[in-house]
């Protein structure tokens, strides 16, 4: 291969690599919430349904989530009973 032809070769492996790790990186994002969810996601929804709030199951339960990945299970969930309620 000539120098420039070797360039572009080299160039669209380059974009075939960044495109695998995106993908890799989409992947793994999608099966570490997954895992959370399956893990925590039971327990934090039962909580929510107690009426605790996400400060309250943080405060008392030591679970290895964020404040934001706790807080966002919790709304999701009380936005989706909400809206069952609305519908009966």
């Amino acid at each position: 291969m000539t120098g420039r032809k070797s360039c572009i070769a080299a160039g669209k492996a380059g974009k075939v690599r960044r495109g695998m790790k995106m993908e890799n990186q989409y992947f793994n994002e999608a099966l570490q919430n997954f895992v959370q969810d399956f893990a925590y996601g039971g327990a934090i929804r039962h909580l929510a349904d107690l009426g605790y709030d996400t400060d309250r199951i943080i405060k008392e339960y030591h679970y290895p989530l964020s404040r934001d990945t706790i807080d966002k299970i919790v709304k999701e969930h009380l936005k989706e009973k909400n809206k069952e309620k609305d519908i009966s």
